[in-house]
């Protein structure tokens, strides 16, 4: 069952100390919801592996299962520590 909504979100990075990130949100929309109910957070400096990740899955209705996938990825790969 394919019914939650993902829509990549780029958030402006206005600290010069980290010129070369990219950072925003993923949107998480529900079938019954009326706005968006949910958001997994990223930040980064691999930018082209991120892009390639973002066009796989932006603007896509996914599974329970994929979005987990997508959380776990974002979080391993995409977030700074």
């Amino acid at each position: 069952m394919r019914n939650i909504y993902v829509s990549f979100i780029e958030e402006a990075i206005m600290n010069p100390d980290y010129n070369g990130y990219i950072g925003g949100r993923v949107e998480v929309t529900k079938p019954d919801d009326t706005f968006h109910s949910g958001e997994i957070r990223f930040f980064t400096k691999r930018v082209r592996e991120f892009n390639r990740f973002r066009d796989a899955w932006d603007m896509k209705e996914v599974s329970p299962n994929e979005l987990s996938m997508i959380e776990t990825e974002i979080a391993r790969r995409f977030r700074l520590r």
